[in-house]
């Protein structure tokens, strides 16, 4: 039976992942909201191509207060660019946001750690542009939770 994914308006766990100097929690709450990358396993392209496209843009989602963390499958970890790749060395991670072990995903919460917005994705890697996690950072940023903000559709120019 497969767990659902984790859904907007869910609080994300906790989630202990290996970097480079041993486990690291990627999410908690904190001063910036975590944006976290879901790749597939190596080698996979365009998922290489998609980390490249958010690095143009990271400067952008920190100046929205968002902390961008890519997730790739096992212990191949590395400090690579301008945002860690911190491994999931047991799928646990994504067990327990219910993404699927043969998906990519995307996740942005604010910095409470409720979601904003989440898609997972086969291998037709239709990821949100890091433009629109841009836009999504700065309505995350701006917003409070007692305002109701409308979300951005990512899924809208798919």
């Amino acid at each position: 039976m497969t767990k659902r994914l984790i859904s907007v308006g869910d609080i994300l766990p906790r989630l202990s992942l290996a970097g480079p100097a041993g486990i690291r929690h990627a999410v908690g709450p904190g001063a910036t909201a975590p944006l976290l990358l879901f790749v597939h396993p190596a080698p996979c392209p365009a998922c290489d191509d998609y980390l490249a496209g958010v690095a143009v843009v990271v400067d952008d989602l920190a100046s929205w207060a968002t902390r961008v963390v890519a997730v790739a499958p096992g212990a191949g970890v590395e400090e690579a660019g301008p945002f860690p790749v911190l491994g999931d060395q047991d799928g646990a991670a994504r067990r327990r946001l219910g993404i699927g072990d043969d998906e990519a995903a995307v996740l942005l919460a604010d910095r409470w750690g409720e979601v904003f917005e989440v898609a997972a994705f086969g291998p037709d890697h239709g990821f949100p542009l890091p433009r629109q996690l841009v836009e999504s950072a700065k309505i995350v940023d701006l917003s409070c939770g007692e305002c109701n903000v409308p979300s951005p559709e990512w899924r809208a120019t798919r």
